[in-house]
């Protein structure tokens, strides 16, 4: 440790030389592509590699083919395994060593970025997972709590304790400066806080919940009345042939190239090659796919490699558990934020004795709601509705609660959609390309309400644009054989 070093830590982050002495700390002379200059760092010492904070200008970088784990991790795993003090970011492990925690009880987590968690399964393999109690002290922003909800999960909530820290301080280390190592300390060994399990609290027991991450679904004119989120449950339907497929994967596209997200499709109807990359490539080369040129294709292909992963059940006989074990390696491994399903009747029923089909698809929504909040991942299903003849006509749009098998499609999602084509032909025995989606219901004001927007399918770019709503046309006379989009239903 150099003198300056020594200094900067005990003056500007109040942590000790006999502190940094415990834990894997040095210093040196750093690159820093963040100010384009070398400056004087701090270095955390990773098993497989370092990482650096600039002092006194902040700014952080690491070394090459540094693997992504938890900070000391070494010196944890060498310990006591009784409890386990996890900060977020070296300086607040720093922290929780400097009010006298040992240092082979204090791990840092990466800081929070809506990644994998591979690492953290990788943690818990490696002997992690014999700790007593997790004990979680990390930044106390939205994207700190997002964390401490993953992390929750992850450790199990059984033995997964954490720390608000008062007012004014975000994180250990904020607390250190402003109010000592005793008051962290006090704040750590007694102030600790269970993650509720038994269901009945007061107010002040429940864990402030991480902020709802909300997603535009990237048509102009929808603005406040429809939007989508991580943590929630939605249902798609309409009558076969009428653009189930195609509009929401457009939808979703739109999303995830907005946002920089990872999608997972359950596709058991339509075939990912050549039809969902067909469409994908399409969407993003803003062209149809037989016009792109190789190198146009390549980029796409690129694209969708880093941003999509689909499912494939190696005797196509998918059931709803498979599902969810596959979907949750996505999620942790690969930081998935949407799961669609698609369609629902394609998974293999595996219902309980004397379990009607209500209660079946009761049951199943519930472990699809409890996946994604628990896992902050979007899930969306896309069902057929009954036959027609059962209070509607095949003209109409359904409802959600005519979706096959149980009126629960309307009551327990938290989102629900019906694409539907007033027309599939004009009066000419031409392919009519205008389509509604009605968004029926939102659980929650900040996902829009009750409406229904107009899209126009363009066939000559492959892609739905925004239009007027038309005016209500009494039905052409039109088979009833449904007719397919590029690229999917």
């Amino acid at each position: 440790m150099s003198d300056s070093a020594i200094e900067w830590a005990r003056v500007e982050r109040k942590i000790s030389l006999e502190t940094l002495r415990r834990l894997p700390v040095a210093s040196g002379n750093v690159f820093f592509p963040d100010i384009n200059r070398r400056s004087d760092a701090l270095i955390f010492n990773y098993p497989e590699g370092w990482k650096a904070r600039a002092y006194p200008e902040k700014a952080f970088t690491s070394g090459k083919g540094t693997a992504l784990t938890f900070w000391n991790i070494e010196a944890v795993l060498n310990g006591p395994l009784e409890d386990v003090y996890i900060a977020e970011g070296e300086l607040d492990g720093c922290a929780l060593v400097e009010s006298g925690l040992p240092a082979d009880q204090v791990l840092a987590a990466p800081a929070a970025s809506g990644g994998s968690y591979e690492y953290v399964i990788e943690a818990l393999s490696a002997g992690l997972a014999r700790a007593k109690r997790i004990i979680w002290c990390g930044d106390q922003d939205s994207a700190g709590l997002k964390l401490r909800a993953a992390m929750a999960q992850l450790f199990g909530i059984a033995r997964f304790y954490f720390v608000n820290w008062p007012e004014g301080s975000k994180d250990a280390n904020d607390h250190l400066r402003s109010d000592g190592a005793q008051a962290v300390r006090e704040l750590v060994l007694y102030g600790l806080l269970p993650w509720p399990t038994s269901g009945l609290y007061r107010m002040s027991e429940l864990p402030d919940p991480p902020p709802m991450t909300i997603w535009s679904p990237g048509f102009n004119s929808w603005g406040h009345r429809c939007k989508l989120a991580a943590g929630t449950l939605s249902v798609v339907t309409g009558h076969p042939g009428m653009g189930k497929t195609t509009v929401f994967g457009q939808v979703w596209f739109q999303v995830v190239d907005y946002h920089d997200l990872v999608a997972c499709i359950a596709s058991f109807e339509t075939r990912p090659k050549p039809h969902l990359r067909r469409q994908l490539r399409t969407l993003k080369g803003r062209k149809l796919e037989s016009v792109m040129t190789d190198r146009e294709i390549a980029d796409a292909d690129r694209w969708i490699n880093e941003h999509y992963l689909f499912m494939a059940h190696p005797d196509r006989r998918p059931d709803l558990q498979w599902l969810l074990s596959q979907a949750e390696a996505a999620v942790h491994r690969h930081g998935v934020r949407v799961l669609q399903i698609d369609p629902w009747n394609r998974l293999e029923a595996s219902r309980e004795p004397r379990e009607s089909e209500t209660d079946y698809i009761g049951r199943c929504l519930r472990e699809l709601y409890n996946f994604a909040v628990d896992l902050d991942c979007h899930v969306q299903i896309l069902a057929h509705p009954a036959k027609a003849g059962d209070g509607y006509r095949r003209s109409d749009p359904p409802e959600l609660e005519h979706i096959h098998g149980s009126k629960h499609w309307d009551n327990m999602v938290d989102q629900g959609f019906v694409v539907h084509r007033p027309r599939l032909f004009d009066d000419k025995g031409e392919r009519e390309f205008y389509t509604e989606l009605h968004h029926k219901k939102s659980r929650f004001e900040e996902l829009g309400y009750a409406t229904k927007f107009g899209l126009e399918f363009q066939s000559d770019s492959g892609r739905f644009a925004d239009c007027k709503l038309a005016a209500k046309k009494s039905p052409a006379k039109q088979h009833d054989q449904a007719t397919m989009f590029e690229g999917g239903e």
